[in-house]
């Protein structure tokens, strides 16, 4: 009797242990759809905002994504705007870009990049944006990565333009 309650412990653990292993591999889908209905999104901080517009060029595109603006006044992270090149494999060595970031047909910031060394320049063409010298990570929101086939820039926001960027985010200006 000693020896048959033992081995049904045993075999009792072990089979807990077999299906807390397995379940979320057979709840997977279950979960998925779950958070699919919750409809969470990942905070634009982290995402770059939503896209605005897409700019073809020969060979490659950029991606130009709304204004982030900074949420609260002790947020860290200011305001930017997130731009993607891609496909990065076929962009050139330096790359040199007038770039419409509010998608009014005029030029806002010209960018300069050293796509193999990861080393970016924007000059604004207008007071809205802030120039930015950078090698990598500066901040949050001055930054160049690569990304999965892409080359990221984020490019801050003045502090001056927050009309603009109230506007741009109402949709009124994108």
């Amino acid at each position: 009797m000693k020896k048959l309650r033992s081995i049904l412990g045993n075999s009792g653990a072990v089979l807990t242990l077999a299906l807390a292993a397995l379940t979320p591999f057979l709840l997977y889908g279950w979960f998925q759809s779950a958070i699919g209905a919750a409809h969470l999104r990942i905070d634009p901080t982290y995402s770059g905002g939503e896209i605005s517009h897409v700019i073809e060029r020969q060979g490659y595109r950029i991606v130009v994504n709304r204004p982030v603006p900074r949420r609260s006044p002790l947020q860290r992270i200011g305001p930017f705007v997130q731009i993607t090149w891609t496909p990065a494999d076929r962009l050139p060595a330096r790359l040199s870009d007038e770039v419409d970031l509010d998608g009014d047909g005029v030029p806002d910031v010209r960018v300069a990049i050293d796509t193999q060394n990861l080393v970016v320049d924007v000059t604004p063409l207008g007071a809205r944006y802030r120039p930015m010298h950078s090698r990598g990570v500066t901040s949050f929101s001055a930054l160049i990565a690569r990304v999965k086939d892409g080359i990221v820039v984020r490019i801050p926001i003045g502090q001056e333009s927050s009309a603009f960027l109230t506007q741009s985010l109402n949709g009124i200006i994108i």
